[in-house]
């Protein structure tokens, strides 16, 4: 059978260490030095353990904004996705201009582009965003 045997700690402190000491163990509630640094030494375990169950909480934030991450990175890829392959449905079906209007048909191309560029440029300031949160909400 184990006895529970006392330990005898000494330790030399400087006249201003002691003082602090004191200081704390009177703040703290303690009766002496001694009292205050078994109570310090039995807080440690439940320290340990909560700054544990600080460590999981945080753990399980940075996994839920990992995977928020992750569904927004699918979101912005199906964004870009769809104009291109409308940009390249539209480009395979629609016939080539005839070679005598390819010049007219170029100028018109690019007018029309920068008309686009424009319009879409707009619609980011306006209600692009009503939108995009629209298509946010799809994969839920």
């Amino acid at each position: 059978m184990s006895r529970k045997r006392n330990v005898h700690l000494q330790l030399w402190l400087t006249a201003e260490e002691s003082r602090r000491l004191s200081e704390m163990a009177q703040q703290w509630g303690h009766k002496t030095s001694e009292e205050f640094v078994r109570g310090i030494l039995g807080r440690h375990g439940r320290l340990t353990e909560q700054m544990q169950s600080v460590e999981k909480r945080q753990a399980a934030t940075l996994t839920a904004i990992r995977s928020e991450i992750a569904r927004l990175q699918r979101t912005e890829y199906v964004l870009f996705a769809m104009p291109e392959n409308l940009a390249k449905a539209f480009l395979t079906y629609m016939p080539m201009p005839a070679t005598e209007n390819k010049e007219a048909a170029i100028v018109l191309g690019k007018a029309a582009f920068e008309r686009y560029l424009r319009a879409v440029g707009t619609s980011l300031n306006n209600g692009s965003k009503t939108a995009l949160n629209n298509l946010v909400g799809l994969d839920e």
